[in-house]
């Protein structure tokens, strides 16, 4: 038995159709856009350790299917880099870090560079800015009597057990000692002027 088989286009008009067919797939692909960009800095401090640690985190929007997001950083330094995979939530925002450059090493101030890179293929550059106020220790720990000091700012105390179960909550006042007991085994003290978070383990 013979099959008849229907006439087939010409190769031009196959080529023709092929890219109207990529010309519509493009047109129905949204553009990726960066909605809005945050920056935040903050500091990790550790003073029974004697180290301080800065993080850095990136809150935006895209426009676009809420997918997960390749992410490529490069610091103000042009020599440190980070690589992450971002996924949004449920209002299509996508936070990447902390981020840091490790223990007792600042951020490089400056213009930094953000690729974002979709599932898609599309690519995003931005550049921000990262800048912030010279760094002043405010908070001490005297080991041998287990007291805490304040320097010239209010600060949020919160006090935790061995299990991590917070114990209680003080608003210090500027230029004040607390005394740890031993029902607390950490202290975390945050100095909101300074986006800085002190934790003591006792």
């Amino acid at each position: 038995m013979r099959t008849r088989c229907g006439p087939s286009l010409p190769p031009r008009h196959s080529a023709a159709l092929l890219l109207l067919l990529l010309l519509l797939a493009s047109c129905s692909r949204e553009e990726l856009a960066l909605v809005d960009l945050q920056t935040k800095v903050a500091m990790q401090v550790y003073p029974t350790e004697g180290t301080r640690e800065q993080l850095l985190t990136l809150v935006f929007s895209l426009t676009g299917e809420p997918t997960e997001k390749q992410v490529h950083i490069v610091a103000g330094n042009q020599k440190s880099s980070w690589v992450v995979k971002a996924r949004s939530d449920e209002k299509s925002t996508y936070t990447v870090g902390p981020l840091s450059m490790g223990p007792d090493v600042l951020l490089p101030k400056g213009q930094w560079s953000l690729s974002i890179l979709s599932s898609d293929g599309q690519t995003l550059e931005e550049v921000f800015a990262v800048d912030y106020p010279t760094f002043k220790e405010l908070v001490a720990y005297d080991r041998a009597t287990h007291t805490l000091t304040l320097a010239t700012t209010e600060a949020l105390l919160s006090l935790y057990d061995r299990d991590g179960a917070l114990l209680s909550t003080h608003l210090l006042q500027p230029d004040s000692d607390f005394f740890i007991d031993e029902t607390a085994e950490t202290a975390v003290v945050y100095v909101e002027n300074q986006d800085a978070t002190y934790t003591i383990t006792r």
